[in-house]
């Protein structure tokens, strides 16, 4: 097996990792911060190892293979991690490796959960924020270029129609990433100047800005003033993490608005986001917790916090019926648009699974009837919707599974499910629900068993499961 590709994808990534390290670097500089030099160091070894994996491999007109991809799809946030550990580490505060492990892993898959009970220096915080971002950023670019060779997406290529936009060659690979990019860039702008507009300072905007585009907010930000100014800032930027970015790069290169009107995701995900405000609102107005507008807006606020996967909570204690917390948690379970950096299991998979669900209700009924699983107007092929039954299988396989495991921790049945719904939808603030906003006190082995479910969450779970049988598939055995 040939791992060419493999290498250049990884020496890529840490070269574009690299000048990350200038911004806390700059910043610390200008306000005497004693880690401005260290972060100068490790951007110019992110670049160096940038260099070395990028000479170890050779791009070229290959395309790339399921194997190379999958395995990147692992160990890039391995490598990631190391490089994200250093700064916390050199800064002499004496934490854990297994900590920072955990804390780099979370930001990286924009989780969002803290193993740091104490308040970190702004140039940490400025550097958790940044990861975070670039998560979110790396998440979209590996969506338009190693997920499609992988698997397709598992839904994604009949939404955007993936042979007009995407070439499993390498060196077509770039223009998607770099527009890609750009695009993010953009949204990050604009959301730095929402959070402006909404009463915050320059710094504290740039880090919420960071974190909640990137759709990985949750207990990491410390919450958001309950004012209604932060409140509908806060929820318009978690609104535009959720939203399809392949989607927004076609309006702008179409230049016509219809393909908003007609996305049929983009419907659901609108209906879905108003239904559940009205559902969340009904507990506070039966026992007259709180006014009619203050309870819309604060059922608006969190239904959007948790669809967009952000898990972004208000810096007060919010008092949630029972009924309103699962219905967070299922939030943020069917997570946000395909094509976003919101996580969970995507609305679009959601209602290919209805459609599949309905078409054979009404095969049963009617046997010689010629049915065909559809989605906003357009025949989904078999082997997609296939892929996407599959997908919620292991899903649900995977949380079983590790939901016995995280219990040997010790916590009680509502924490083991948060814990782990909070991983594998990399939405932090689920656990939150159940007063879980930090995991300093667990054991060191769960906190690497909940990373390693962030990285199962963030890669489509599917691609593990690959990459296990590709390697009995080398050893001669059949799966």
């Amino acid at each position: 097996m040939r791992f060419d590709l493999f290498w250049v994808l990884m020496g890529r990534t840490a070269y574009v990792f690299a000048p990350l390290y200038l911004i806390p670097f700059a910043y610390g500089f200008a306000y005497g911060d004693s880690l401005a030099g260290s972060f100068l160091a490790l951007g110019v070894l992110a670049a160096i190892l940038g260099m070395v994996f990028g000479n170890m491999g050779r791009s070229h007109m290959r395309q790339l293979s399921v194997q190379e991809g999958t395995f990147f799809l692992l160990a890039i946030w391995f490598l990631l991690a190391v490089l994200g550990m250093l700064p916390f580490h050199l800064a002499g505060l004496h934490l854990s490796p297994a900590d920072t492990f955990f804390e780099c892993i979370s930001a990286l898959t924009t989780t969002g959960m803290t193993a740091f009970g104490d308040a970190l220096p702004p140039s940490l915080l400025l550097w958790r924020a940044l990861m975070s971002w670039f998560g979110g950023l790396l998440f979209i670019v590996i969506l338009v270029t190693v997920l499609p060779v992988v698997s397709g997406c598992f839904g994604v290529d009949f939404n955007v129609r993936q042979a007009r936009l995407f070439s499993p060659l390498w060196n077509r690979m770039t223009r998607p990433m770099r527009e890609m990019t750009l695009l993010y860039i953009a949204i990050t702008a604009l959301s730095v100047g929402i959070y402006l507009m909404a009463g915050d300072d320059i710094f504290t905007a740039l880090i919420l800005a960071l974190f909640t585009i990137a759709s990985g907010a949750g207990p990491m930000t410390g919450g958001v003033p309950p004012s209604p100014d932060l409140m509908l800032g806060a929820g318009l930027v978690a609104l535009l993490s959720a939203l399809p970015l392949l989607t927004l790069w076609q309006l702008i290169h179409r230049r016509s608005g219809t393909i908003l009107t007609r996305h049929m995701e983009l419907r659901a995900f609108f209906l879905l986001f108003l239904a559940a405000g009205v559902l969340l609102a009904i507990p506070s107005l039966l026992h007259g917790a709180r006014p009619i507008a203050e309870a819309l807006g604060y059922s608006f606020f969190y239904a959007i916090s948790f669809l967009s996967t952000n898990g972004l909570m208000l810096q007060e204690a919010a008092p949630f019926h029972t009924s309103a917390a699962l219905l967070l948690i299922l939030l943020a379970v069917i997570g946000g648009c395909m094509g976003s950096a919101a996580g969970g299991f995507r609305i679009s998979r959601v209602l290919v699974l209805i459609s599949l669900a309905w078409s054979e209700l009404l095969r049963t009924l009617h046997p010689r009837m010629v049915l065909a699983v559809r989605q906003g107007g357009e025949v989904v092929p078999l082997h997609s919707a296939g892929r996407i039954l599959v997908l919620a299988f292991f899903f649900a396989a995977v949380f079983s599974v590790s939901s016995l495991l995280i219990a040997l921790a010790g916590l009680s049945p509502i924490e083991t499910i948060t814990l782990t719904v909070s991983c594998l939808t990399t939405t932090g603030g689920v656990a939150s629900l159940a007063h879980l906003d930090t995991v300093a006190a667990l054991p060191v082995w769960t906190k690497v068993v909940c990373a390693l479910l962030m990285i199962l969450g963030r890669i489509e779970i599917f691609a593990f499961f690959l990459l296990l049988g590709g390697l009995f598939e080398d050893k001669g055995h059949r799966w």
